[in-house]
């Protein structure tokens, strides 16, 4: 294929403009947007401006009739499943937002459909493509750290900014919280860890944050543990009540059976610091050990990238991934295989908290 690649997206709130823009910015020389809808007459009209040459729908049936070669779909979460299996059919490549889809059922509803396709569907984990976060990929996989057996992911944060129609608040369309946000940060333990989760369990509520009113507001604060067949755990601590200048609202830490990873990503910093030998504690004194453990700490520095969409390192190259792959037909680092238990575990912890019991995978 020696023609620009042909996009159209599909859901033009802010999510979806920043896409527009990523692909006009970065990428105009290789993709050309053909098509936007959106449903909402503000929201077309500003994609419209942004690409004028563009035709516009306000129904996204209307939009996969166009002749192009792949969509880009930013629509609420709860919508993804039917829009990506539909375009898929229809011979069209897919990058759908996070999380896959807001059901289990929906989930293997579109796995089911890339097997049976030869188009690509890529989910939008952005974060797999940050340069700081495959360097921790990097050192994990080096050894440094050895085996990791737990891991653990705090994100202190404020309330979900609106949406329209308040969609985020509602689990029923946005999958709760956990799906909705976390899915980015279980995805990434997953890959770091190269493990299957075996079960989950969690505990939440909606004890400050109420926007609806409904018994469907989505949860402000949890603590999920997750389960990798008794090889690794991974744990994970949300709050969306902090206040939004929370110093380190996102944070990681990786123990491995020969030393400990963590991050400083506001500094765009990552900590190693390796485990003594039992000779070099004994030699020195559990006393002394306690006092000076990090002293010997490996800092690595990495070179910030300027994101189009704010804090989401990688979001600027998934789109030279999904153009590179319509071109070549080969599966990205971001395929929904790749990435389907970042929605799946989140997905068991709403179900754990909501019964109060574990939850298999």
């Amino acid at each position: 294929m020696t023609e620009k690649v042909t996009l159209g997206f599909i859901g033009t709130g802010t999510m979806g403009r920043n896409h527009i823009e990523a692909v006009q910015k970065h990428y105009g020389a290789q993709a050309t947007v053909a098509a936007v809808c959106d449903s909402n007459p503000g929201e077309l009209e500003r994609a419209k401006k942004m690409a004028p040459a563009a035709k516009a729908f306000s129904l996204w049936k209307d939009l996969l009739h166009e002749k192009m070669d792949g969509i880009i779909i930013s629509t609420p979460n709860f919508t993804h499943a039917e829009i990506a299996i539909t375009a898929i059919r229809q011979g069209l490549h897919v990058l759908s937002e996070k999380p896959v889809a807001t059901t289990r059922a929906d989930c293997l509803k579109m796995v089911e459909a890339a097997e049976k396709s030869d188009k690509i569907l890529m989910i939008g984990h952005e974060l797999r493509y940050s340069r700081y976060f495959s360097r921790i990929k990097e050192i994990v996989a080096s050894g440094q750290i050895g085996t990791p057996r737990l891991l653990w992911c705090k994100e202190f944060r404020g309330r979900f900014l609106p949406k329209i129609d308040n969609w985020i608040q509602d689990s029923a369309r946005s999958g709760g919280a956990l799906v909705d946000k976390n899915s980015h940060h279980f995805d990434l333990m997953n890959w770091w860890l190269g493990l299957t989760p075996t079960a989950v369990s969690a505990f939440g509520g909606t004890d400050v944050v109420h926007v609806l009113g409904t018994d469907n507001e989505v949860e402000d604060n949890a603590t999920v543990i997750v389960d990798y067949g008794g090889q690794a755990r991974v744990t994970l601590l949300l709050s969306m009540i902090a206040p939004f200048a929370f110093p380190e609202p996102l944070e990681f830490g990786i123990f491995g059976d020969k030393g400990f990873l963590g991050t400083t990503v506001s500094k765009n910093e990552i900590t190693v610091i390796v485990r003594e030998t039992p000779e070099q504690i004994e030699e020195k004194g559990r006393a002394f050990h306690y006092l000076t453990q990090g002293n010997d700490a490996s800092i690595y520095s990495i070179s910030p990238v300027k994101s189009d969409y704010g804090g989401h390192d990688g979001f600027t190259e998934e789109h030279g991934v999904f153009i590179e792959a319509i071109r070549t037909g080969n599966k990205s680092l971001t395929d929904i295989r790749a990435c389907l238990y970042g929605t799946l575990i989140p997905m068991a912890a709403e179900e754990s908290m909501l019964n109060r019991k574990m939850v298999a995978l």
